[in-house]
């Protein structure tokens, strides 16, 4: 349990934190000790870290409890925007990095971490939203999201240099958009090679059998990615296109043979691209 989820089991009111004084951290160390008697997932150092955030950070503790998408990813909730008042609030950068640093960056990554893990497409929403916030997440925090995301597309490579059939079932996360989405925040030459190859096995695939459902949605997914590199978004966007004129050609029973072609060198041109910008 994080500080956020026990502020909120103990039905404290928040528009009052930035009055609180010590008559109010006595009442609500009874309060503590009251809820710890018929909850065992109370903690001390919880216990502890609530005190003091109340104490010593009310601005960036408020901060976190009148944000939508910060306060519903800590408590695991999903409460509409009315349910939040706007407290006009100017906190640094700097210091709600330091906050979340000390009492919420291992909640930050762990859940991070489960719901990325899910591979379900509302879960690489709500991921994608919540770094649209990262300006106030620890360097290092950051870091280590970036090589869990970094996993995911690397583990797709890997299975689709080796597979068999249609045996897709452990990547249907390619076919994403929010995927792609969510990958857009960490976008850098590096990961823009990655799509590169990515984008070089689905191809294959997809030429081998126009009609395959589920590479045509990676293809078309994959649009969703705004890379580094702005001539791979443009290749993205046309092979969407092409995939596009494919699925209309195919329900009138007419072949489309130039799409081969355009994927080939299309793909042919994205290493060359990525390698002149690095």
């Amino acid at each position: 349990m994080n500080i956020i989820q026990l502020f909120s089991l103990l039905d404290l009111e928040r528009d009052k934190i930035l009055e609180f004084g010590s008559e109010d951290y006595i009442r609500i160390e009874k309060k503590i000790n009251f809820e710890k008697k018929i909850n065992p997932e109370i903690d001390a150092k919880t216990s502890e870290n609530l005190i003091l955030a109340l104490k010593e950070y009310k601005e960036e503790f408020l901060f976190v409890l009148s944000n939508r998408i910060l306060f519903n990813f800590f408590t695991h909730n999903d409460f509409a925007r009315n349910y939040f008042s706007s407290y006009n609030l100017t906190v640094s950068d700097e210091k709600m990095k330091h906050f979340i640093a000390a009492f919420l960056a291992d909640d930050l990554l762990s859940f991070f971490s489960f719901k990325l893990s899910k591979n379900w497409y509302h879960y690489f929403e709500e991921l994608s939203l919540l770094l649209d916030l990262k300006r106030y997440f620890p360097e290092d925090t950051i870091y280590k999201m970036n090589l869990l995301v970094f996993s995911k597309i690397d583990f797709a490579i890997s299975q689709l240099n080796t597979l068999k059939g249609n045996e897709v079932s452990t990547i249907v996360y390619i076919k994403h958009g929010s995927f792609y989405g969510l990958l857009s925040h960490f976008a850098t030459i590096d990961l823009d090679q990655k799509i590169s190859n990515l984008l070089s096995f689905v191809s294959e695939f997809y030429n081998k059998k126009k009609n395959d459902v589920f590479f045509t949605h990676v293809i078309e997914s994959m649009v969703f990615y705004k890379a580094f590199n702005e001539r791979i978004n443009e290749v993205l966007i046309k092979n969407k296109k092409a995939v596009s004129v494919n699925k209309g050609d195919a329900s009138n029973d007419k072949p489309h043979p130039t799409f081969t072609i355009i994927m080939a060198i299309v793909i042919a041109c994205i290493p060359f691209l990525v390698s002149k910008c690095s």
